[in-house]
């Protein structure tokens, strides 16, 4: 029995004990930090499907549209570095649970093209043009800054702040005190939510016109608010 007792110590590493017999006495606490700002990017994204019994016909027809919406977004100002047209999809669509051997109903031809605003004050004038040109849908506007290193650097020092605090309140109210940092751990984050505008325009394959645009959502003033750019840190500080 004891000679399998010290064979059992011996495959146990040393570190499961020594890892943590070495540690020093520590307070950890973790702090949350959130920094409101005014964005001045928006991300727009606008698609084009054309469904037809005819492949050729349906292409045709799709290249057409997309066309105007590349137009009416270089005629608003977009740069082509900030434009992007997605490659084509094409999707027969069939009269029986989409099987091959089923007849094929119709074709679904769509391309997806996305442009980002330095101008919000933009956006809904550009959402309505480019309806207008030809795009069955919109998917709406995702707000965001350029300068989001410099707040979410901003953010992370909040946070740094509020978790050395708590651990400060913590140590004094048992009679203690913090040393030096022992570890620091960054929380997983996007860095930043934003708001945006929902103008959702569903497929619809007929002409568009203009007057259709003209609606309280689309006349209403756009007001981009801010967006919010959050950290979170957990430090483990020396117990003195």
């Amino acid at each position: 029995m004891k000679a399998l007792l010290c064979v059992l110590a011996l495959a146990i590493p040393a570190t499961v004990f020594g890892d943590e017999a070495s540690k020093p006495p520590l307070v950890t606490t973790s702090g949350t930090a959130e920094i409101r700002v005014v964005p001045d990017l928006a991300d727009l994204s606008f698609g084009v499907t054309i469904r037809h019994a005819n492949l050729e016909e349906a292409r045709k027809q799709q290249a057409e549209r997309s066309t105007k919406v590349l137009a009416a977004l270089r005629a608003a100002g977009v740069a082509e570095t900030n434009l992007k047209a997605d490659q084509i999809e094409i999707s027969p669509i069939y009269s029986d649970n989409r099987e091959e051997t089923s007849t094929v109903k119709f074709y679904s031809v769509s391309q997806s093209i996305t442009c980002t605003l330095k101008d919000l004050s933009k956006v809904t004038d550009i959402t309505a043009n480019v309806v207008t040109a030809g795009a069955t849908f919109s998917r709406g506007a995702t707000l965001r800054t350029s300068e989001l290193r410099k707040y979410r650097d901003e953010a992370r020092i909040k946070a740094i702040r509020i978790a050395k605090e708590k651990a400060t309140d913590l140590a004094t109210e048992l009679g203690a005190k913090i040393g030096k940092p022992y570890s620091i751990t960054e929380g997983t984050s996007n860095g930043w939510n934003s708001n945006g505008l929902n103008l959702n325009i569903p497929f619809r394959q007929g002409s568009f016109d203009s007057e259709q645009l003209v609606g309280d959502e689309v006349q209403a003033t756009f007001a981009p608010g801010t967006i919010s750019i959050s950290a979170t840190i957990e430090v483990s500080f020396v117990l003195e």
